[in-house]
């Protein structure tokens, strides 16, 4: 894909609501981007022209002008707000840019050619976030080009000591490195984050390296921990910070581009992992495999659900403000949406006149001269369009028409301030209930050891949780069950939305305390006449919060 004048912006509705996968064969070059995930695009080759210059230099990003294409100064690099870029070449391998950069994650990158990556930038290039840039895919920056970034975060990612960039209120992790422009790498053994910045300094000196060629450091942390430790999942593309990072800053500020985040891991055996996905909770047509969650295609069932553990969120530190996910929309092929709302309308048949609106391909298509195949989605942009079918005989092609796409990915959220009862095991069980290992010893149920801090559902009202040893008295907490506490609804919110934020106009709206009022800021609850859940519009007192996710899937 791309776009000869440059000035064509790709923006989705919310972060996230425009994904390209370039599955190895595409590129995406010439837009600027905001609210965008772009993956797996092909370096380019000879055999996309992209104007002036090599056609080796396209990649993710863009010149300001088609004129420019080629030239350094002129790099926009991802152009934009709210993108990541993973696995993808970089236009002119420019990790920064000069206009315009700010809240771009970049993982992974690859090389276009034989055209290597450098940092670029002005003090445009704000909060960015880039993992995994070693040294064989380094080039020094430009002589002549911008070279500025601020409260960003760079993790795995090796840098030139004689590269004059300059970083502002930047934290860097435990796992970059240094080195000279001969690839002679700095000692930097220092077990804190301060001894390898003073280490750094002092490496330079020795290595003769004139002061005004050195990187300059303005109020940056050398953090003491890795990639792993920052990130929640970098390998897997996933940078938002973990809870405990050292980059989560003071009043809910935070470096780099994505902010922190609960990270809910889906597990084979989630035995003894707290917030977590409950695997033995999946039923019908959903299961757990590969850790992922899993369309059975053998089930004979039309839908299902799975729940996650409970997790536990002081709310003085963090806020749910959205759901994040990548991998949803994989099942958009097999007809199956995660909501109860139906997604699907008329059905069109080869010849009908189409009206304008998107739709999903049930068997082979051609439409304005392109062969669509079964499952893929078809965008009718005129009126009174019309298409054939280009299945084998005596198989029905047909268009199904997409009611509204953006709501196919749906979780829904539960949440209590409290823990209102505090069983033992003698107390017993109801089935479908969400009980909380409170305490601080693991106890046993149904062969499966709940650690403390982790939460399970029963699977019957027969069988009760075993007590630590010696402990009959222990107790767990109730979390979810209609017999002992007030009845706790399941909210929908879409992946990457804003749903918890309450809106009027288009503008949120903020509370005495300065923050949005939503179910995920202090999980306050708008009236039922505005969509909520209440009839009172409300802030907890409390400073934790316990929250339960839940997954539908259903064939339609």
């Amino acid at each position: 894909m791309a776009d000869g004048n440059h000035s064509t912006m790709i923006r989705g509705d919310y972060m996230g609501a425009a994904v390209f996968d370039g599955e190895d064969a595409f590129i995406m070059y010439g837009f600027g981007h905001a609210n965008m995930i772009i993956e797996n695009c092909a370096p380019a080759t000879y055999d996309l022209v992209v104007n002036t210059g090599s056609g080796l230099l396209a990649g993710v990003g863009r010149a300001n002008s088609a004129g420019s294409v080629g030239y350094a100064n002129y790099v926009y690099g991802v152009a934009g707000s709210s993108a990541i870029v993973g696995k993808s070449p970089l236009y002119m391998g420019c990790i920064g840019g000069n206009t315009a950069v700010s809240y771009v994650a970049i993982w992974s990158p690859k090389i276009t050619g034989t055209t290597k990556l450098w940092y670029g930038g002005n003090g445009d290039v704000t909060h960015m976030t880039v993992y995994d840039v070693p040294l064989s895919m380094r080039k020094r920056a430009a002589d002549n080009a911008r070279r500025k970034f601020t409260a960003s975060i760079f993790a795995k990612c090796d840098f030139y000591a004689d590269e004059p960039l300059t970083f502002e209120e930047c934290i860097f992790a435990a796992d970059c490195q240094w080195y000279t422009a001969d690839g002679d790498m700095l000692d930097q053994e220092g077990t804190s984050g301060q001894e390898r910045e003073d280490l750094l300094l002092d490496e330079m000196e020795s290595w003769n390296i004139l002061e005004e060629n050195r990187p300059k450091f303005i109020n940056c942390v050398f953090s003491s921990q890795t990639s792993e430790e920052l990130f929640n999942n970098p390998a897997a593309g996933d940078l938002t910070l973990k809870t405990t990072s050292e980059a989560v800053r003071a009043g809910r500020r935070y470096y780099g581009a994505l902010a922190p985040a609960l990270n809910l891991p889906i597990l084979d055996d989630s035995t003894g992992v707290a917030g977590s996905w409950d695997e033995r909770s999946a039923n019908g047509i959903l299961t757990v495999s590969g850790n992922a969650i899993c369309l059975d295609e053998a089930s004979a069932d039309t839908g299902g659900e799975i729940l996650s553990k409970v997790v536990k969120i002081d709310i003085s530190r963090m806020s749910i403000t959205a759901i994040l996910t990548k991998y949803a929309s994989k099942w958009s092929t097999h007809g199956v949406h995660m909501s109860e709302v139906a997604v699907k309308g008329e059905t069109y048949y080869a010849g009908d006149t189409l009206p304008v609106g998107r739709y999903q391909v049930k068997g082979d298509i051609i439409y304005r001269n392109t062969n669509f195949p079964d499952g893929s989605v078809v965008a009718v942009t005129d009126e009174g369009t019309t298409f054939m079918s280009d299945a084998a005989e005596g198989v029905f092609a047909v268009l199904v028409e997409i009611l509204d796409p953006n709501i196919t990915d749906v979780c829904y959220l539960r949440s209590t301030p409290a823990i209102f009862a505090m069983i033992k095991s003698t107390e017993g069980l109801q089935r479908g209930g969400v009980y909380y290992n409170f305490g601080t010893k693991p106890i046993q149920y149904r062969g499966r050891t709940i650690s403390p801090g982790e939460s399970f559902v029963a699977a019957n009202n027969i069988d009760k949780f075993t007590p630590p040893a010696g402990d009959s008295n222990y107790k767990i907490g109730v979390m979810f069950d209609d017999t002992r506490v007030p009845s706790q609804e399941w909210i929908p919110a879409q992946f990457f939305g804003e749903y918890f934020v309450y809106k009027v106009g288009g503008v949120i709206q903020i509370d005495n305390d300065g923050q949005p009022i939503s179910s995920g800021n202090y999980m306050s609850f708008q009236p039922q006449t505005q969509g909520g859940f209440s009839d009172v519009l409300r802030k907890s007192v409390m400073s934790e919060r316990y929250c339960q996710f839940k997954l539908l899937a259903s064939k339609q």
